[in-house]
């Protein structure tokens, strides 16, 4: 029990601690069905949900990638050398570009199984920058700020940014600015065993042109469902739900957790760590302790808030490294664990671990 007298904060009664997953990828406007004092949204959401449930109106994946996109999209893999390219053209000639839209991708449970779509939308989705500003990818599912008034414009800003723009992440290593393509991983058949040996060799072009579908199939949804007012409507959800999210996040832990001395949080982006430092009241109150190397591709980091009147932050040891290999940690995605020993003011030593395991 540590002296309150001692500490500053009461905590006579123990230490508190609250714990948050703040989801920093999660950035898709359209992710949850929401209450929204705007008509227009209502409808739009219903008559999604019809189109999505009318069998009749599901469409073959040429009318939303056509042969031409994918031919553009081949050439830039090309020109950025990704290799294999065959390979990939059959993947697509023989399986993808003959299935239907709805029920033949989109509720594929393999390619979700396989992280085809899922895998690469989290690294692009939202990409935070070393200068402060953040990069969408063009798509219905990001908060991209551009106009998608056609496919045509779509599908040159989606180019523009996957092949076209090197970037900065915002992360702890000193890399040289990066292409958005080169920014995927492959998908390791270890982890992931629904993929093929076929499939892991060229998974990273196979994320490509998954994505390339999943975000042309999600542009034809809209604009048979709301091609007068989605756009409208995106922009409105993600004034509300994104734009402003992290110092929203930091105004909820500073105003609703005032007395809570460890603060645990899950799926942080890398460029949060800034935000709440410069918070004036997280800030003042917290030492944010993050590891020692960010992830800013993925972007979902743990990390720990704890009290500076409770604890010495001095003597902090990131110490995940230690643990991972002593649990035989190996299966540990970049930022998911962050363990971290630290000293209260009274001496006791603490150890504190920061865990976000669902893709494990």
């Amino acid at each position: 029990m540590l002296d309150a007298a001692s500490t500053g904060p009461d905590v006579n009664n123990g230490i508190n601690l609250a714990s948050w997953n703040i989801a920093a990828i999660n950035n898709n406007p359209f992710e949850y069905w929401i209450s929204s004092p705007d008509p227009r949204y209502d409808k739009l959401m219903n008559d999604v949900e019809k189109l999505l449930h009318d069998p009749n109106l599901d469409v073959p994946i040429e009318f939303a990638f056509s042969n031409d996109m994918f031919s553009d999209l081949l050439s830039e893999m090309s020109q950025a050398s990704l290799g294999s390219l065959d390979k990939v053209e059959t993947v697509w000639r023989k399986d993808l570009k003959r299935r239907f839209a709805l029920n033949g991708f989109l509720r594929d449970k393999a390619i979700a199984a396989k992280r085809l779509t899922s895998m690469p939308d989290r690294i692009t989705n939202t990409i935070n920058l070393k200068d402060g500003s953040t990069r969408y990818r063009p798509s219905a599912i990001s908060a991209y700020t551009g106009t998608m008034i056609t496919l045509e414009t779509w599908w040159a800003a989606w180019k523009q940014f996957m092949f076209h723009e090197p970037l900065e992440v915002f992360d702890s290593s000193n890399q040289e600015p990066c292409l958005v393509c080169n920014l995927l991983s492959p998908i390791s058949r270890s982890k992931y065993p629904a993929v093929t040996v076929e499939e892991e060799e060229i998974s990273v072009q196979l994320q490509i042109l998954c994505l390339a579908i999943m975000d042309s199939i999600f542009l034809f949804i809209l604009y048979t469902a709301g091609p007068n007012t989605w756009q409208d409507v995106r922009l409105t959800l993600c004034r509300a739900l994104v734009y402003d999210k992290m110092p929203n996040t930091c105004r909820v832990i500073a105003s609703s957790y005032a007395d809570t001395h460890v603060f645990f949080i899950q799926e942080a982006a890398a460029a949060f760590l800034k935000v709440a430092r410069d918070h004036p009241v997280l800030g003042e109150r917290y030492s944010l302790l993050a590891p020692q190397n960010l992830d800013g591709k993925r972007d979902q980091n743990s990390l720990v808030l704890v009290h500076k009147q409770v604890f010495d932050d001095k003597s902090a040891v990131d110490v995940t490294k230690d643990v991972a290999e002593a649990v035989g940690g190996n299966f540990l995605a970049p930022g998911d664990l962050f363990v971290v020993k630290v000293r209260d003011r009274l001496g006791h030593a603490w150890l504190l671990a920061s865990f976000h395991g669902d893709s494990n």
